[in-house]
Formats: C-alpha cells, sequence, structure tokens
C-alpha cells in the first residue's frame, strides 16, 4: 500500500527527526505577533490517513522557501523535520496534542501528484455545545464545534470610523443549546456570502478552532486567525447532526413548548441554564433605559466614558468609536402575571431590519428632539413567543429581570402551558472519540475527550477520494494581502 511507507502522526516522537508523512494541510494561517503586528512564520494543522492531526510550523527566517507551495486542502509528502512537545505555557493552541512538528531548511515538501488518495478533507476534534463555557477561564485552545444556523438572514454590520472592518452576529444549536457566535472582518463577509449562496431552511456549520468568549455575561464564540467554518461540509457528524433535528421535529409534534408566567416565575433549579418559552404580549416598551449598549469593537464588552474617552476595561486600551448592540426593556403580559424582559441585539436587528447605527441616522427615528426612535415602541401591543434563559439570579429571585434569546411571531399551535420536568426532547449524543493516546496532556478546565468526533481510522485500503476544493479559500486571499 501507498501509505505503509509513511510514519503515523501517531508514532512522532522527539527522539529522531528521519521521519516521513503523508499528509492533507486542512488549515493554513499566518503566524501575526499581537502587539508588534511582526511576521513570525506559518502555521499548519496537518492530518493523516487514520485522522490524526498535529501542528506544524514555518519560521519565519525560512518561510519564503515553501510558500510556494502552501495551498489548503493540498495532500503533501513531509519529511526531515523536527518534533516537539509543548512546554505548557502556550495559549490559544489549535489542537489538543502534545506534540508538533517544526521545519527546518533540510525539511522536504512536496505536494503528492497522485490524486488518489485516502486523507479526509476534514477532521475536527468537535465539543458539545453545553460544554463550551468550561472553556471561558481556559485560554489554552481554541474549540472545533458544530450546529444549525439558528438566526435567519444574518447580516454584516460594518464600522462607519473604517469600512473595513465589519463584524456578523447569528447563533448556532445542536438541539439541547444555543450559542452566540461573532465573526469579524474579512470571516465575517465570507460567512455572509456563503450562508446567502446556500440558501435553505436549515444549514449546518462546523466551525473550527473558534475562540471562547464571555461577553454581558453571554458565553460566545467569536474567530482566531486558525478559525475557519464550514457550512454543510461532507462530513459523517452533519448527517447525525441532522438526524438529530429530524427526531426532535417528530417528537416535537406533540411536546407542549410554552409557559406561563407564573409557571416561569415558579421553575426550580433543574431549569438554570436553560431556556423556556412563552406566549405574551408586550404591554410597554422603557423609555428611560438607554436603547443601546457601547461595545469594544474587539472583545464586545461594554464600554464607559473616561476623561471623555471610551474605555475598555477588559482589553485596557481607548476605543476611539465603540460598536453599539440594541438593549431594549419591555414589560411583557399574559393571563397569569407580568414579566420584565431585555431583548436582544441580534433579534431586533432582524426584527426590525436595522441596526444602531442607521436609526441613530434616520431623522424620522433619532431626530432633534426625539429622546427614543418611535420604532422601537412598535414591539408594543403584539404578540410574541419568546424564548428565556433562566439565570441562577432568576431561580433564587435576586434577579427579576429575563433575558430573551429569540422572539418570534405569535405561534399558529398554542399549547397547554403546562410545565415539564424535561424543557426539550432528549437529543441523541453526536458519537464523539477521543484522539487515541496522543491528547494525554491534564484538562483541569476542558470538556472531556470522550466528546470529540476526531475518530481514528485503521490503515486499510479504501476507495479512492478525489481532493475538490475550492481554489478562493480564505489563505489565498491572505497570501494576497
Amino acid at each position: 500500500m501507498m501509505f505503509n511507507k509513511y510514519d503515523s502522526i501517531l508514532d512522532l516522537n522527539p527522539e529522531r527527526s528521519e521521519w516521513s508523512i503523508c499528509v492533507r494541510a486542512q488549515t493554513i494561517w499566518k503566524g501575526i505577533n499581537r502587539r508588534t503586528n511582526e511576521f513570525r512564520g506559518f502555521n499548519i494543522i496537518f492530518i493523516d490517513d487514520q485522522n490524526c492531526r498535529i501542528h506544524a510550523f514555518i519560521g519565519e527566517r525560512i518561510a519564503s522557501v515553501f510558500v510556494e507551495r502552501l495551498k489548503e486542502g493540498q495532500i503533501y509528502t513531509v519529511s526531515n523535520f523536527k518534533v516537539r512537545t509543548y512546554e505548557g505555557d502556550e495559549t490559544n493552541r489549535a489542537l489538543r496534542t502534545k506534540k508538533h512538528i517544526y521545519f527546518e531548511y533540510e525539511t522536504k515538501f512536496e505536494p503528492l501528484k497522485e490524486d488518489n488518495s485516502i486523507i479526509d478533507k476534514y477532521s475536527f476534534d468537535l465539543f458539545a455545545l453545553e460544554d463550551v463555557d468550561k472553556l471561558v477561564t481556559d485560554n489554552r485552545f481554541l474549540i472545533d464545534v458544530i450546529g444549525i444556523v439558528d438566526t435567519p438572514n444574518p447580516n454584516c454590520v460594518f464600522s462607519k470610523e473604517d469600512n473595513k472592518k465589519s463584524h456578523i452576529k447569528f447563533k448556532i444549536t445542536d438541539g439541547r443549546q444555543r450559542v452566540s457566535i461573532t465573526f469579524f472582518n474579512d470571516v465575517a463577509v465570507s460567512f455572509e456570502k456563503a450562508f446567502k449562496e446556500i440558501a435553505e431552511e436549515q444549514v449546518v456549520i462546523i466551525i473550527a478552532s473558534a475562540k471562547v468568549n464571555k461577553y454581558d455575561g453571554e458565553i460566545g464564540l467569536t474567530n482566531y486567525p486558525a478559525t475557519r467554518f464550514y457550512l454543510k461540509p461532507d462530513h459523517y457528524s452533519v448527517k447525525e447532526l441532522e438526524n438529530s433535528f429530524t427526531l426532535m421535529d417528530v417528537e416535537d409534534q406533540n411536546d407542549t413548548k410554552l409557559y406561563t408566567i407564573e409557571e416561569i416565575k415558579n421553575l426550580k433549579e433543574n431549569y438554570i441554564e436553560k431556556d423556556v418559552s412563552c406566549q405574551v404580549i408586550v404591554k410597554k416598551v422603557e423609555e428611560k433605559y438607554n436603547w443601546y449598549d457601547n461595545v469594544c469593537s474587539h472583545c464586545d464588552e461594554e464600554v464607559n466614558l473616561v476623561d471623555k474617552r471610551y474605555r475598555c476595561t477588559k482589553c485596557k486600551r481607548n476605543i476611539p468609536y465603540p460598536e453599539k448592540r440594541f438593549r431594549l426593556c419591555t414589560i411583557c403580559s399574559d393571563s397569569t402575571g407580568v414579566l420584565a424582559i431585555v431583548f436582544p441585539d441580534d433579534e431586533i436587528e432582524r426584527i426590525i431590519g436595522k441596526n444602531v447605527f442607521e436609526i441613530e441616522n434616520d431623522d424620522n427615528q433619532a431626530g432633534e428632539g426625539i429622546m427614543f426612535p418611535p420604532l422601537l415602541k412598535e414591539f408594543e401591543k403584539k404578540e410574541y413567543v419568546i424564548n428565556l434563559s433562566i439565570s441562577k439570579e432568576n431561580i433564587n429571585k435576586s434577579c427579576k429581570v429575563y433575558k430573551s434569546t429569540k422572539i418570534s411571531h405569535v405561534a399558529l399551535k398554542l399549547g397547554d402551558h403546562s410545565p415539564h420536568d424535561e424543557l426539550s426532547p432528549v437529543v441523541p449524543e453526536i458519537s464523539m472519540n477521543a484522539e487515541s493516546e496522543f491528547t494525554d496532556f491534564p484538562r483541569t478546565f476542558s470538556p472531556p475527550t470522550e466528546k470529540s468526533t476526531n475518530k481514528t481510522k485503521p490503515r486499510k485500503s479504501k476507495a479512492s477520494m478525489k481532493c475538490d476544493l475550492d481554489e478562493n479559500t480564505p489563505f489565498a486571499k491572505l497570501m494576497k494581502s
């Protein structure tokens, strides 16, 4: 067999350098010093025919030797390289492995000419969305996740200060949990274009090497240089997730999803960090509170004026022109009571079709003498089905304000408002296996490796698979810059 003459990534160790591997370059990105903006070299994620992965680094001094041959999706033979172990103080690592490889002047790096590869196009280390919050305080690793895009028609928002800066916000769900995603700049623009081209009601997305952050108490993911997104990729986990949602839809036909305000106020501890839905009328939109927040354009943290300049306490720097996010306080009611609910930015923007900047520059909405945009008052006297994220503070009564995660016009099917022990049908777990003994570092705060979908394959003959990747990759654009 062709691949038997090459070493497995699993077998690599620092004891020698006479290794020879046949691998696909799944991801390539530039290493840039975030403080000095200096180029440090190229980073590559390699995968082999056993679906094992390793991070490779080409230093700045020898980068010019290899740069012309670098292409995402290409299969290479690589030999005469160094294998090293991580020292333990590295952050934002794309892979959860203890070993990585370094290119040297003597390293041989050649594209494979044969087109009968048995190396898969993708290999991921997928984690359940419910485990994302465990990585907020652990900055060692980036993570891979899968979900269905749960925001209709997400659109890019461009900065008025610099039209090259943009972001796009949307949410994904795996049937048990919803997580906010924010992409910035080139990744945001690429996602918006790719998503609109698919034009399907249900779109599965895999996000690889995303960074976990927290804004306004909400856990979310943002892009990093290594981040890539894949819409409906040819990967077994996509079909498993789609099948899970098909099962859930069938069960939902007989499942009551709506709760009364009275029942919501009396929920127990088993509902903490879960979502419930209620059907309510918006009695009042509060005008005495600010209808938007100024937030940091880098980390989404709320900023405040300090000596007449906006200051981000998280980034510890001044923000010349902050982003703006809707924050609408409402009083909602049904036949059983009244509830204070905060409407989120992405849902408000989706419903009214405008962002904060557009409203601010509309004289009919925020012109001279107008204290509160009339468009936002149009939520009043209307009936909605609202998803609420139940917090610990809501349960112990220390906070009587509830945060909404999704807002829909009143549903056609009304429930009997009877609460259940479980809020939603149990969705079958996506099959997840560890990356074998290749991943054996301590994981104090990280999710368990049992939930990895990076299945290791035995080396055996398989049908040929043509590598047919888009030439217009993010790396190709990056190399032109």
